[in-house]
């Protein structure tokens, strides 16, 4: 009962009421430790590469990237955000959850020019580099894949609650930066990134739930794991159903739908950037487009 609880928790404070869309048709791409073929992705994993060992078959040798995975896209026990979406998992950390960056650049650049192949729309990053660093490649690489039309959701870091604690490729300007949110019983949000950025950027973007989210396991159980690792996945799958509902929109207009759909706390801007994810506002919005917004 206490594991139901923490899983209709979560989904109840981003207000996930939506029957209608469960991301069908869209691809979401994971940079992560991997992922295993288990009942939960119902042969939804198009493609499986490894940058680490160069193996050909989908594994996880730390867990992590099943785990995250079925977030926002797992169809099991505990359903993710966004059911029914396809998953890429490109292997870019080792089995202690680490890499380094020219794997990471690796993937990026591998998804640049394979994207159109699996319709891949999601780019989720439950990772990033404790220092920001000036001309970053990692924030060059992202924003090309955003320039291409991919929406990518990073993580803001456990590295918080001091300022300047965003973890790169988030502290982008265009990107998505999730942290995670908290309340009486969440106390995950006090490790959450917190901006500004060295250009003096209001980071994260967005909060999701990051305590104790429970998600899948390659033995076919669940555990629950905590940080804006879990809280990005969250904000990945509600963009994948905001794109099968408005499959013609692009990065700036998902980041800008997320903006006004947003639900402000009591918190300061580089705590919670726009606010909590609201799903169902985000879904029950009318189309904006940022091109019409600026003509």
């Amino acid at each position: 009962m206490e594991v139901t609880a923490q899983i209709v928790h979560a989904r109840e404070k981003v207000r996930c009421t939506n029957d209608k869309y469960k991301g069908k048709g869209i691809t979401i791409a994971f940079l992560d430790t991997g992922i295993c073929n288990i009942y939960d992705f119902q042969n939804r994993i198009l493609c499986f590469k490894d940058f680490i060992n160069k193996k050909t078959m989908p594994y996880d040798d730390n867990g992590h990237g099943c785990h995250v995975a079925g977030i926002s896209s797992g169809n099991g026990k505990y359903s993710g955000i966004a059911p029914l979406s396809n998953i890429v998992m490109l292997k870019t950390l080792n089995s202690e959850g680490k890499g380094n960056a020219a794997d990471v650049l690796m993937g990026i650049k591998w998804l640049e020019e394979n994207h159109k192949k699996s319709n891949i729309r999601i780019v989720n990053m439950s990772i990033g580099t404790g220092a920001e660093t000036e001309n970053d490649p990692l924030v060059a690489a992202v924003e090309r894949l955003w320039d291409k039309g991919i929406v990518v959701v990073t993580a803001a870091g456990n590295n918080g609650p001091r300022p300047g604690t965003i973890s790169s490729p988030g502290t982008s300007r265009k990107v998505i930066t999730v942290g995670a949110s908290e309340d009486e019983n969440d106390k995950t949000g006090n490790f959450s990134g917190r901006g500004p950025t060295r250009e003096h950027i209001i980071k994260p973007d967005i909060l999701a739930p990051g305590n104790n989210i429970y998600s899948c396991q390659c033995n076919g159980k669940y555990k629950g794991l905590s940080g804006t690792s879990m809280s990005t996945p969250i904000v990945s799958g509600a963009v994948a159903l905001l794109l099968e509902k408005y499959p013609h929109m692009s990065p700036d207009d998902v980041k800008y739908m997320l903006k006004i759909s947003s639900t402000k706390l009591d918190y300061p801007a580089n705590r919670q950037g726009w606010g909590l994810l609201n799903i169902k506002k985000l879904l029950e919005q009318e189309a904006v487009y940022v091109r019409q917004l600026n003509s």
